[in-house]
Formats: C-alpha cells, sequence, structure tokens
C-alpha cells in the first residue's frame, strides 16, 4: 500500500491498493496467478497535471523485498519514453520497502522485549547483545517518534541519559533488526 507522501509533487494515490476482483481481472489479462506464497497488490496513481493514471503491481523480488512487478497504463494516448521517465517508480519501491522493513522491525522488537515494555526506567544494557533492553529500547523509541520531531533528545530526557546515547543505542538496535533504517539527517 501506498500514500501521497511517499510521491514526489505532482503525482497524487488514486487507490492503494484496488479492490481484489479487479486485481484478479487485472492478473488475468497478463496471464499472472496470485498465491499465498506471493502477495501482490495493485494501486493506482495519477499525475495530478496531466491526469495520466498508472497502475502499479506491487509484489516480491528474488530476496522477498518488495518491488514493482508490472505496471498498467491506460490508455487512449501512447506514453513516451519522457513521460515514461516521470512515473516515479523507484520512490515507490522506496517507500514500500522502509514501510515493510520497519513492520519486520516492530514484530521482532515486540517479540524480543517481553511484557510491559513501557514499564519503569529502560536503564542500562547488559553487553552489546542485551536483546530484550534494544527491543525495548526500539518500542520505546518508535512510540515517542510517532510524536516527536527529535525523538532522540525526548527519550533522552524522559530517560535521563544523553541524545547520543539514544543514538548509540539505536543504532545498536538498528544493526539488530529491531528498528529500520534511520532517515538521513538535514545535513548529512
Amino acid at each position: 500500500m501506498i500514500s501521497d507522501q511517499d510521491l514526489p509533487a505532482p503525482w497524487r494515490v488514486v487507490a492503494s491498493p484496488i479492490d481484489q476482483d479487479s486485481a484478479t481481472q487485472l492478473d488475468a489479462v497478463a496471464g499472472l496467478q496470485i498465491g499465498v506464497e506471493d502477495p501482490v497488490s495493485w494501486d493506482v496513481i495519477e499525475h495530478a497535471e496531466t491526469g495520466r493514471r498508472v497502475m502499479l503491481r506491487m509484489g516480491l523480488d528474488e530476496a522477498g523485498g518488495a518491488a514493482i512487478t508490472g505496471m498498467y497504463v491506460p490508455g487512449p494516448l501512447p506514453l513516451g519514453i519522457g513521460e515514461l521517465r516521470t512515473i516515479p517508480l523507484a520512490a515507490v519501491e522506496a517507500a514500500v520497502r522502509n514501510r515493510r522493513a520497519a513492520g519486520v522491525a516492530g514484530v521482532q522488537a515486540a517479540l524480543l522485549a517481553g511484557p510491559d515494555p513501557y514499564d519503569g526506567p529502560l536503564g542500562r544494557p547488559d553487553g552489546p547483545d542485551d536483546t530484550q533492553f534494544f527491543a525495548r529500547l526500539a518500542m520505546r523509541y518508535t512510540r515517542v517518534a510517532q510524536s516527536s520531531m527529535g525523538p532522540a533528545t525526548d527519550l533522552a530526557k524522559a530517560e535521563g541519559v544523553t541524545p547520543r546515547t539514544i543514538q548509540r543505542w539505536t543504532a545498536r538496535a538498528r544493526e539488530l533488526g529491531l528498528l529500520p533504517q534511520g532517515r538521513r539527517g538535514k545535513y548529512a
């Protein structure tokens, strides 16, 4: 599933995903089959200025990551190479992959954090492989990041440590697969 935030202007999402009956019909026309091992969805995006719609089939690549596995551009006008270059395929794939990675990391952290990961002070890790500590940190960091422009600073204040300590701990949590990769900073 994609959202307007995943697309550069002037592209926008029309439907994500489209209804299952329409998706099945598109796959049938293309000679594709949907199986449990290959979950797919069709999404419709539109160029707001030209009205050009593009249907993107999202599935899994060989490595199990999200990928665009098909594209359909409804007529009646032909699609020129210049217009094809403007379709934000890389932005869509990157957004879907990042969302999928965040979901996997969140589930992993929730499983390892144990009951009540938000109770009491966080404390300090027993070592670089203290997965329960880093999972609890990941859960707290994710919660703070949902409403904060500076989650490391805000979490540091709440836990009584420096922002650099939180940054170091979140880097280790990312290495352990408990947090998705972060976005590069403004000055990076």
